[in-house]
């Protein structure tokens, strides 16, 4: 997690006598610039995944790959602010449906975000904010949290005396959405009843809190995409580009959502044995002619992880 840890971990990836062909990395604030350049050096090629790339960095490396860093050959996200968006939107829908305000009044929320050097919790905290720039719902407070469940206990507590009308937790993450419930809880405040939680992450514990009723929504399947990313890779390799009809080299799928509506599905795609049964070649170009001929979309192929997935054990 800690960017001169990780720095120093692609430094020594990048000095053994036998380095790899590609490295496939996530954005950190303030190294990732170093790590293209060592990668250049060594002839390495660069894939990056899941965080943005921030801001700072663009100036130096473009906005995008294969712009002024040759061995950057692509990137792989979720589109986190439309997560922020969209997580908010159906906070404000459970809160609307369960009658935790008056009519006509905007729907109270609290924030929780992760850490400061984290792009994601950024573009979330973005596309909450575009949200809740109109009329409704109002956003009482953001605090950071930094992706801890103890933290957002503790400041979930507090909050929870300045603001006794809230009814939505918004977090960027499940473990802090869990340790807001779990602050509710202790508060006398009763989770999915009056007061709505939802998080982003697909965890474990968090789909059992769907299950609950106290977890009213969690933002996922972004953990698939170091799966597509090597997929993206493998195909490249052997001389399939991703990018070969004249798209970005940036590609960019939807979060979906798990509810108690969905979550035994969510569960289901999640469960390892499920993913040793899937033949993942039936998704590449190198084994399966007829794709080619179409641009790739990580959207579609994502939506593709999801139905294969899906189809195991008769679900």
């Amino acid at each position: 997690r800690h960017r001169l840890s990780y720095l120093k971990l692609v430094q020594q990836v990048l000095s053994r006598e036998d380095k790899p062909d590609y490295l496939i990395i996530m954005w950190k604030d303030q190294v990732t610039t170093q790590i293209l350049e060592y990668a250049r050096q060594h002839k390495v090629k660069v894939f990056s995944f899941n965080t943005a790339v921030p801001e700072a960095a663009r100036e130096k490396v473009g906005s995008a790959p294969r712009e002024k860093v040759e061995n950057w050959i692509g990137h792989l996200g979720v589109d986190n602010v439309s997560g922020g968006q969209k997580l908010a939107r159906l906070l404000e829908q459970r809160a609307l449906e369960l009658t935790l305000i008056q009519p006509g009044q905007p729907v109270p929320i609290v924030a929780l975000t992760g850490t400061l050097d984290s792009s994601a919790a950024r573009d979330r905290m973005l596309g909450l904010l575009e949200v809740t720039d109109g009329e409704s719902p109002k956003l009482l407070q953001s605090v950071r949290a930094d992706w801890s469940e103890l933290q957002a206990r503790d400041k979930t507590s507090v909050l929870l005396k300045r603001y006794p009308n809230m009814a939505v937790v918004w977090s960027a993450s499940d473990g802090m959405a869990l340790g807001a419930i779990d602050a509710a809880k202790r508060a006398g405040r009763h989770p999915g009843k009056d007061l709505v939680v939802g998080g982003v992450d697909w965890e474990p514990e968090a789909l059992a809190a769907i299950r609950a009723g106290e977890l009213h929504i969690s933002l996922g399947r972004h953990f698939m995409g170091g799966g597509l990313a090597l997929l993206l890779v493998h195909d490249y390799h052997r001389g399939y580009d991703f990018a070969d009809s004249g798209q970005s080299a940036s590609l960019y799928y939807q979060f979906q959502y798990a509810t108690a509506d969905n979550v035994d599905e969510i569960a289901h795609m999640l469960a390892p044995e499920n993913w040793k049964a899937v033949d993942f070649r039936a998704f590449s170009r190198v084994f399966n002619s007829q794709l080619r001929e179409v641009p790739v979309s990580a959207e579609r192929l994502m939506d593709g992880f999801s139905a294969a997935l899906m189809k195991q054990g008769g679900r």
